[in-house]
This record gives C-alpha cells, sequence and structure tokens, in this order.
C-alpha cells in the first residue's frame, strides 16, 4: 500500500464518529428505581423487584421536613418493593422515622412484599462515621422483618475506604453509576474497586445511559445486579 493510500486510510479512520457503548435497555433488567414524577411504562411488566420513591426528608430554615411523595399505597404487580426515601439532611426527628415506618406498614397491609427501606443520602466520605450512627438509629426503629438498604455514588468506591464502607449496618448497597440522565464518565475505572465489599451490593443503572456488561471484573458473591433508574422522555 502507497504512502498516500495509508494517509487516506487515517484520514478515514479519524473521521468515523466514535464507537457508540451499549446503551441500558430497560426490558434487559429486572430491578428499578421508580421515582416520584417518572410514569411507568411496559418495560417494568417483567419487573422483579421495584425501589419506589415514597418520601422526602427536606432541609428547611426551620429544621427537617418530612414530605410524602410518589405512587399512593396500593397493590401493585411487582413481586418485591423497596420504599426509598431520599435526605437531604441526617438530623430526623424519632416521629419522621416513625411515618416512613408506617408506610412500610400500610405498603404491606396492601398486599405488597415490600423487602424494607432503602436510604437514599449523598453521605461526605469525610463523615461516615456520622452516617454509619444515623444507620444504627434507623436500623433500631426500623420494624423487624425489614431490611435497610442505602444508596452510595460511585466515586466513592475510590475515594474511600471499602473496610469502613464495609462496617455499615445495612443489608444492601447500591452503587449509582450515574449523575442525572447521563453514565459517569468512564465509569469501568471505578469498579474494581467494589470487589472488596462484603456487603450484598448492586450497581445502579440510568435508562439508555453507557453500560457494558462485559467490563465487569470478577465480583465476588456479594455481587447482585443491577437496578435501573427510569426516565421520563425527554421533551424537546
Amino acid at each position: 500500500m502507497g504512502t498516500t493510500a495509508q494517509i487516506l486510510l487515517v484520514i478515514a479512520a479519524l473521521l468515523l464518529p466514535p464507537p457508540i457503548l451499549a446503551a441500558v435497555k430497560a426490558d434487559q433488567h429486572r430491578a428499578f428505581w421508580l421515582w416520584s414524577g417518572v410514569k411507568p411504562t411496559p418495560a417494568l411488566k417483567d419487573a422483579q423487584t421495584v425501589y419506589l420513591h415514597q418520601a422526602e426528608i427536606l432541609l428547611r430554615p426551620s429544621g427537617a421536613v418530612f414530605q410524602k411523595v410518589g405512587l399512593p399505597v396500593s397493590k401493585l404487580t411487582f413481586p418485591h418493593i423497596w420504599l426509598t426515601v431520599r435526605l437531604e439532611t441526617l438530623d430526623v426527628q424519632d416521629a419522621d422515622l416513625q411515618r416512613i415506618n408506617q408506610l412500610l406498614e400500610s405498603w404491606k397491609k396492601a398486599g405488597n412484599e415490600v423487602v424494607g427501606l432503602q436510604i437514599d443520602f449523598d453521605a461526605a466520605t469525610r463523615r461516615l462515621d456520622n452516617y454509619g450512627l444515623f444507620l444504627k438509629r434507623v436500623r433500631a426503629i426500623l420494624p423487624a422483618g425489614y431490611a435497610l438498604g442505602v444508596t452510595w455514588l460511585l466515586d466513592w468506591a475510590k475515594t474511600g475506604n471499602i473496610a469502613v464502607l464495609n462496617t455499615l449496618p445495612v443489608d444492601e448497597l447500591v452503587i449509582q453509576s450515574y449523575q442525572g440522565r447521563k453514565t459517569v464518565p468512564e465509569y469501568a475505572q471505578y469498579l474494581p474497586a467494589l470487589a472488596g465489599l462484603r456487603i450484598p451490593f448492586k450497581l445502579g443503572l440510568v435508562q439508555d445511559g453507557e453500560w457494558d456488561a462485559a467490563q465487569l471484573p470478577r465480583f465476588p458473591a456479594w455481587y447482585r445486579g443491577t437496578v435501573v433508574f427510569m426516565l421520563n422522555p425527554v421533551r424537546h
């Protein structure tokens, strides 16, 4: 091949669009977050586990405020559900924790298989000890028979101490590989650190985000699969 032909091939390669990574297709997964304001779609028809956004503890000048959100209590078709509560602060009153317990009981009495409570809180790495104490408090108040889970940001796997993370008094971690509607850039570089976890954990994906299962390292038996954060279609 002549020099001119080689140069043309290099130019053509540079002009090609970058390879498209596999997108997260909801119907290929079986566990989902259903956030308040997001409409259920037929992609959830084969869901085995759904995390329902049901309440928020908001930080206001007057203190923490409890707010009920999401679907009203009803009998759903999903085999297993978790109730997810988003926190802006750990300064939560016992009365609000009891309101969360009442939500768990209400969904159970409606005929649902309620696995437990998931706390969604962006804990600072340096304040993990405080978060652990808060979770112990939640665990003490949580009615018997319910599991306790938390979400976690992906970058903590690299910036934090996995050994400390393993001391959290929880039954499940769901590691979020996305921010907003987008997958964290170069997410695969964070995954090997998760091999040190000794708590059952799942990987949180965002619908239509980037994901390549081939990049998963050989996780130990603690890995429990994926959870997809469902989105409403973008309005143009």
